[in-house]
């Protein structure tokens, strides 16, 4: 039986997304007061605040976890047109940070024209790859060649829907991504596929 609980999130405005990571023990929110919050869940099952950013000079519309083999990264989009990504570092300098983590905002994607939507990492086996979708109907995806070198992604390939895209999904199984539009359509794509040849 599933039981509901609140959360007091202390958000300022709308909370637009929750994301939790692969393990289920934290969680990132999302709000139009342009910040992300992350959780952790605590031995008694409760959900504790252990940090919140401000992330965009718009309203974050999504925040999506990577898998954890790549480290505590984040990416979050934005109506201010932009994605960025973030990772978490934990404190070894001093005694005052050791054991404290704070976010550093690894990249900022400055391709969209319009709000960014949606921001979805590919399953690992594909590598750390991204893709976002924007109001203007356009699909990015992005790698990063070199995992350990957060700040470097280089565009993939750019698809355009031609009508605004809402959200996005990997199939874990292969190399498709979908996206939904503003007139109830799905499109699918396939790795090594033009948009619109059948998968």
């Amino acid at each position: 039986m599933f039981v509901a609980r609140s959360i007091a999130a202390d958000h300022k405005d709308l909370i637009h997304d929750v994301s939790y990571d692969f393990h289920g023990r934290r969680m990132a929110t999302c709000s139009s007061d342009q910040s992300v919050k992350v959780w952790d869940k605590s031995d008694n099952g409760e959900w504790n605040c252990t940090a919140s950013w401000k992330t965009h000079s718009g309203s974050v519309w999504r925040v999506t976890w990577a898998h954890p083999e790549f480290g505590q990264v984040l990416a979050s989009c934005s109506f201010d047109r932009t994605a960025a990504v973030w990772e978490e570092i934990v404190g070894e300098s001093n005694d005052k940070q050791r054991g404290h983590s704070h976010w550093i905002k690894r990249t900022t994607l400055v391709d969209s024209r319009t709000s960014v939507t949606d921001v979805k990492f590919a399953p690992k086996h594909m590598g750390l790859m991204l893709t976002t979708c924007s109001a203007d109907g356009v699909m990015r995806i992005y790698e990063a060649p070199d995992v350990m070198n957060l700040s470097q992604w280089s565009l993939q390939q750019e698809i355009s829907c031609k009508l605004s895209c809402s959200c996005i999904s990997w199939s874990p199984s292969s190399h498709v991504s979908g996206q939904t539009t503003r007139d109830s359509t799905i499109g699918a794509m396939s790795q090594g596929k033009q948009p619109g040849t059948p998968l």
